[in-house]
């Protein structure tokens, strides 16, 4: 998709808006072909790649970010406002990080992010309100006071604010008609969330480099200004975090020995998931839009990898349980309607 070319590209974000994926307008499957992943031997082998002004310093506007270490134990907690079920919710901060990023951010996808969207309790029906996007003539306005585009520099940024404005279109579009109760089938929708997420990002690319190439020095400046180690921010997972959900399952499901194995396994993938989303996580953020939303990328395609690997092994261990285990498992991680 990114050798198309940018004026293919953008002409075609009408079909796309107007198809259920940007991959059916152009009449292709182009789901993610797993080849090597670490944790269960496939990977993210084919990439799709994939607002205003800061809302008082919150780069990720509304959505669930990681909780610090030590800040509580396992415990369910409403997630109707989680970016991994409802993206749109982030595409504000994500936009804010692609053009200023200027302070710590917590990324909303996270290992402990994923946990808490998987198990805690959300509403059946999704929420409307959860799927508006984000507000791209607020931040083409801001783009244009800054940089004080020329007369050739006018058409490339109307094409970037077409692409902010697809980009948010399509993830409101897609958004979740229900949010299933269950944590395997809820991972499943983080997948096709986070894939949905990049293919919206993956609009934005062929404007944002022809806009890049085109800004002189001056203009440059008001980009790389504020880029700096601190607005990558902090995300590694603690080592308690990682072990909470599988302790707290063992604890509430009481596995036999011959369940040992599952719950080890189990165990493995959540750890690997989370070392996965660690070593994508940024030492600093990248001078110039562009490659930062590249790292963007890479950071989603690892939240993609992480959803599925907790996804199997969790479906692997449920499938041991009991009909009274299971019971107690889904209790875990009922589902109260609003």
């Amino acid at each position: 998709m990114h050798n198309s070319g940018a004026y293919i590209f953008v002409g075609a974000f009408t079909v796309l808006i107007s198809s259920a994926t940007p991959s059916a307008a152009f009449g292709l499957h182009l789901g993610p072909l797993h080849i090597g992943l670490p944790f269960f031997g496939h990977s993210f082998g084919v990439r799709h790649r994939r607002h205003a002004a800061l809302h008082g310093g919150r780069i990720y506007d509304k959505a669930t970010a990681e909780k610090p270490s030590g800040a509580r134990g396992f415990e369910p907690a409403q997630v109707d406002n989680s970016a991994l079920l409802y993206p749109s919710l982030a595409l504000p901060g994500l936009y804010d990080e692609i053009f200023w990023p200027r302070r710590s951010a917590s990324w909303p996808f996270g290992y402990e992010a994923m946990v808490d969207s998987a198990f805690a309790k959300a509403s059946a029906a999704a929420d409307p309100q959860a799927c508006r996007g984000a507000d791209a003539d607020a931040v083409v306005a801001r783009i244009r006071a800054e940089i004080k585009p020329g007369a050739a520099q006018t058409p490339l940024v109307s094409k970037l604010a077409q692409a902010l404005g697809m980009a948010s279109g399509y993830l409101t579009k897609t958004c979740p008609k229900a949010i299933p109760p269950q944590p395997v089938a809820r991972l499943q929708l983080m997948q096709s969330q986070i894939q949905t997420l990049s293919m919206a990002l993956d609009l934005i690319r062929p404007p944002l480099q022809q806009f890049e190439q085109s800004l002189n020095a001056e203009q440059r400046s008001h980009f790389v200004a504020f880029s700096s180690a601190a607005a990558a921010g902090s995300c590694r997972t603690p080592p308690a975090a990682i072990d909470r959900p599988v302790a707290e399952i063992e604890q509430r499901v009481a596995p036999t020995e011959d369940q040992r194995g599952a719950l080890a396994d189990l165990k493995q993938a959540f750890a690997g998931a989370a070392g996965d989303l660690d070593a994508h996580c940024p030492k600093s953020s990248p001078a110039m839009p562009l490659a930062r939303l590249e790292a963007m990328e890479s950071r989603l395609d690892a939240g993609w990898r992480a959803a599925l690997a907790m996804q199997v092994a969790l479906a692997q261990f449920e499938g041991k349980l009991t009909e009274e285990q299971r019971s107690r498992f889904d209790a875990l991680a009922v589902t109260a309607a609003k």
